[in-house]
C-alpha cells in the first residue's frame, strides 16, 4: 500500500492494493492486502459505481443536494403555499385516489384558501 499526493491544492489521494469481490447481486466489497486503521477516513455516499468488463471499477460521487429552505405561508389539507428562497412562490396539492374526494373541487377549494390565506400574510 502507498500514498500517492499529487493534487494540486494539497489533496491526498490513496491507492490500496487488495482484492474486490463483486457478486451476482452487483454488490462491490473491497478488502486491501495490508489493511491499516486511519489510512483513508470512512464515508456513505451515494453515486454512480461503474464495473467494466476488464475488472476496472470506478465511483463517482453524486454532489450533496441542497435542501430547498422556503418559508411556509399558509398550510391546507392537501397541501401548501410557500415562499421559496430563489423569490417565488410554490402551491402544491396532493390527493389521494383511495380518498375517494372528487379532487377537482378539493383542489380548486384548497388552492383558493391558499392563495387568500397566504398572500394576505405577504401584503400584511
Amino acid at each position: 500500500m502507498k500514498k500517492i499526493n499529487f493534487c494540486l491544492n494539497d489533496c491526498k489521494n490513496v491507492q490500496l492494493e487488495g482484492v474486490a469481490h463483486v457478486s451476482v447481486d452487483k454488490l462491490v466489497m473491497f478488502c486491501p492486502d495490508n489493511p491499516v486503521p486511519g489510512v483513508v477516513s470512512p464515508f456513505v455516499s451515494n453515486g454512480k459505481g461503474q464495473l467494466l468488463r476488464d475488472g476496472t471499477f470506478d465511483f463517482s460521487p453524486l454532489p450533496p443536494q441542497k435542501r430547498r429552505r422556503g418559508t411556509l405561508l399558509k398550510k391546507v389539507a392537501h397541501g401548501r403555499l410557500s415562499a421559496t428562497k430563489d423569490g417565488a412562490y410554490l402551491l402544491t396539492l396532493k390527493v389521494f385516489k383511495h380518498e375517494a374526494l372528487d379532487a377537482a373541487k378539493v383542489m380548486a377549494k384548497e388552492a383558493m384558501e391558499a392563495i387568500e390565506e397566504g398572500f394576505r400574510i405577504v401584503n400584511n
